[in-house]
């Protein structure tokens, strides 16, 4: 081998040796100031351990969600699909949620399909409507309800701020959230379009459909509906 060589090698076992110990942490050192303080801070399982109290993760969940309820809510988010809106109800022990119904109409039968006194989850399909001109566009909007009226147990409304992390996994994307202890108070069609107004971002609709085809006025910047509005 030539001395060249020979240097070669030695200089490259001196490398290896020098940098066999890049890249460790060590929890015993008591100098440097690199990342961590040189204090081991960065090593796996330094420092107080700390507990995630946000939902999702392997917890245990505290309301089981009947697959149906999932479904039929996927069915009325579908605009192939007639469904309109979804009531669940717990089942008999109260850890357990079951679909009531499906339907296919307007506010008005939804609402006689939640009961008085009694706590349910439920979803609104409804429709946005810009009417400008002669064009006429309806996008569907979503409404997820959680409707604990008056009479209801305490104990039972209680516990359905726990559900409602669990309820909105097969209750899913929604453009509002509700909460409902009067239905014939709250759930009004000119009230539910102020809500709605109130989410959307800077292009809103001039009107809503709660009832098929029944037209719904919502004029947030006033610039007229139909053929007389006026161009922005």
């Amino acid at each position: 081998m030539s001395e060249m060589m020979s240097k070669a090698a030695e200089s490259r076992k001196r490398a290896e040796s020098k940098g066999k110990g890049l890249g460790l942490v060590g929890n015993t050192t008591s100098s440097g100031a690199g990342a961590g303080g040189g204090f081991g801070l960065n090593a796996p399982g330094a420092g107080p351990k700390v507990t995630h109290f946000a939902g999702g993760g392997g917890g245990k969940k505290t309301l089981a969600v009947e697959d149906a309820v999932a479904e039929a809510w996927n069915r009325v988010m579908d605009d192939s699909q007639g469904e309109t809106f979804v009531v669940a109800k717990y089942g008999a022990t109260g850890k357990t949620l079951e679909l009531k119904t499906a339907g296919t109409g307007g506010l008005a039968d939804f609402k006689a399909e939640l009961e008085d006194g009694v706590c349910m989850w439920a979803g609104f399909r409804c429709l946005a409507v810009d009417n400008r001109g002669s064009v006429v566009c309806k996008r569907p909007k979503l409404l997820f309800i959680q409707y604990m009226p008056d009479g209801a147990s305490a104990m039972k409304k209680a516990k359905m701020g726990t559900h409602k992390g669990a309820v909105k996994e097969a209750l899913h994307s929604a453009h509002l959230d509700l909460t409902v202890t009067d239905k014939d108070e709250e759930l009004v069609e000119k009230d539910l379009c102020a809500k709605l107004q109130a989410a959307t971002g800077a292009h809103k609709p001039n009107g809503y459909e709660f009832e098929k085809d029944v037209f719904v006025e919502s004029d947030y910047y006033g610039l007229g509906i139909g053929k007389d509005c006026k161009s922005t």
